[in-house]
C-alpha cells in the first residue's frame, strides 16, 4: 500500500487537492490530503516499446553506461547543509519545515513521527532552478516519495522520484525502480513543464525491470539503467537508451 499524508500549513495558507497538485491562495485550510492518482499505463512483459501518455518510447542497448554507482541519499544527514544553502527561504524548526515563496508567502510541511499509518518524516533536498521547485522527500509509515514546492506559488506535486530534466526544460521525468520489496511505484512519471507549470502527461508502471538512474542526452533520448532481478533476486544493471517521440 501507499500512503500519501496530512501537510499541515501556515496561516493564510490553502492547499486545494487538484489529483496530486495542490496550490496556495490567501484563504486557510488546516490540512490537505493528496490522494495517490492511479496509475496510467502498465508493462507485465518484457517489451521494447511501450507508451507514457501521447509519447512512445523505444527502448535500445547501449554498449557502455556513463553512470557511476550512487549511495542511497541520506538526507538525515544532510538537510542542515542544504538548508544552509537557502537559509533566506528555507527553515526548520523542530517538526516543521518552513519554505518562504516568491510571492511572500509560506508553506509548512510538518513531520508526524507516531508510529501509525499517518507517520510521515520530511526532509529538506535542495532547489531545482530549472523549474522553479523546492525538492523534499517524504518518508511515510509504508512509502516514500519525493514532494516538488513550486517556489512561486506553493503548488505542491507529488513525484515518484527525483526529477530528470530535458535540456530544453520542456519534460520532466522522475524515475523509481522497487524490484524487490515494491512499497514504492516502479516505473517513471512524465511531465510536461510550460508557463511554470508541471503537467502530468502520464506514468508507467514496469512488471519485468525498473529504471534506475536516467539522464537525458538529448531533448528526445534518454539514457537508462535497465535493472532486472537473476534467478537469486540480485539486481543485475545494463545500459540502454531511451527514444522518445
Amino acid at each position: 500500500m501507499k500512503t500519501y499524508l496530512s501537510l499541515f500549513l501556515a496561516a493564510g495558507i490553502l492547499l486545494a487537492c487538484n489529483n496530486d497538485t495542490t496550490e496556495n491562495s490567501d484563504l486557510t485550510k488546516d490540512t490537505a490530503h493528496i490522494e495517490e492518482p492511479p496509475a496510467t499505463g502498465k508493462v507485465l512483459r518484457n517489451t521494447d516499446t511501450f507508451s507514457v501518455g501521447n509519447k512512445h518510447f523505444t527502448i535500445e542497448p547501449l554498449a557502455a553506461s556513463s553512470f557511476s554507482k550512487q549511495p542511497t541519499p541520506d538526507y538525515d544527514s544532510t538537510e542542515e547543509s542544504l538548508i544552509a544553502k537557502d537559509a533566506d527561504r528555507i527553515q526548520r524548526k523542530g517538526a516543521n519545515l518552513y519554505i518562504k515563496l516568491n510571492n511572500g508567502l509560506v508553506t509548512q510541511l510538518t513531520n508526524n513521527t507516531l508510529d501509525d499509518a499517518q507517520y510521515a518524516n520530511y526532509f529538506y533536498a535542495g532547489y531545482i532552478p530549472e523549474i522553479h521547485q523546492h525538492l523534499i522527500f517524504g518518508g511515510y509509515y509504508e512509502s516514500s516519495d519525493y514532494v516538488l514546492v513550486n517556489a512561486d506559488n506553493g503548488t505542491i506535486t507529488h513525484v515518484w522520484g527525483i526529477p530528470v530534466i530535458s535540456p530544453d526544460h520542456k519534460y520532466v521525468i522522475c524515475p523509481s525502480v522497487d524490484l524487490v520489496a515494491a512499497f514504492n511505484y516502479n516505473g517513471f512519471q512524465l511531465f510536461s513543464y510550460t508557463d511554470n507549470k508541471l503537467v502530468p502527461e502520464g506514468d508507467v508502471v514496469f512488471e519485468k525491470w525498473g529504471p534506475g538512474q536516467m539522464k537525458w542526452l538529448d531533448n528526445k533520448t534518454i539514457e537508462a539503467e535497465y535493472v532486472e532481478l537473476d534467478k537469486d533476486m540480485n539486481e543485475v544493471t545494463k545500459p540502454v537508451k531511451l527514444l522518445m517521440n
